[in-house]
């Protein structure tokens, strides 16, 4: 199955809360996120992007999937200096739902949560709402991934985690 497919065949619906209470937090953290991981980008998304005056940041992957390269300081190149994601309206999917984290490990599918200062913030409504986002996700792009973000899984131990 090619993964561009499997991508463009879901949907998401989820847009955690803005407010300047969730950006004083990420401030604080300093965006930890935006250097975590590489989230994988649509087609749709790296041109709705671009379209929308942005630089283009992305690496392609296959066919239509693409993922935003980081910077030369390894972080996301939208984050700006106060910490705020200069494309939150246009934020990819996958960044959508964090805290949540859709993984393939051991042959199998789950999630986690990661327990970062925004965790607290969060209704149990909201972590519900992102796992159901999650599990929208098609394996092949979950195991895929899984697979690009295997150079920084030495940075989850900053926070705790946990299964959901």
């Amino acid at each position: 199955m090619i993964l561009g497919n499997v991508y463009k065949a879901f949907n998401f619906s989820i847009s955690m809360r803005v407010s300047n209470q969730y950006l004083s937090i990420c401030n604080h953290c300093k965006a930890w996120c935006c250097t975590l991981v590489r989230p994988l980008v649509t087609k749709q998304e790296k041109n709705a992007i671009i379209a929308a005056g942005y630089s283009n940041f992305f690496i392609k992957y296959e066919n239509d999937v693409y993922s935003i390269k980081p910077n030369e300081k390894g972080i996301c190149p939208y984050l700006k200096d106060d910490y705020s994601c200069d494309i939150h309206h246009l934020k990819p999917k996958l960044c959508k739902i964090w805290p949540v984290i859709p993984r393939y490990k051991n042959g199998k599918r789950d999630y986690i949560v990661i327990k970062c200062p925004i965790f607290p913030e969060l209704s149990k409504d909201d972590l519900k709402q992102a796992k159901n986002e999650a599990e929208a996700i098609p394996t092949p792009i979950v195991k895929y991934l899984w697979a690009i973000s295997s150079e920084v899984r030495h940075k989850y131990k900053r926070f705790e985690y946990e299964n959901i």
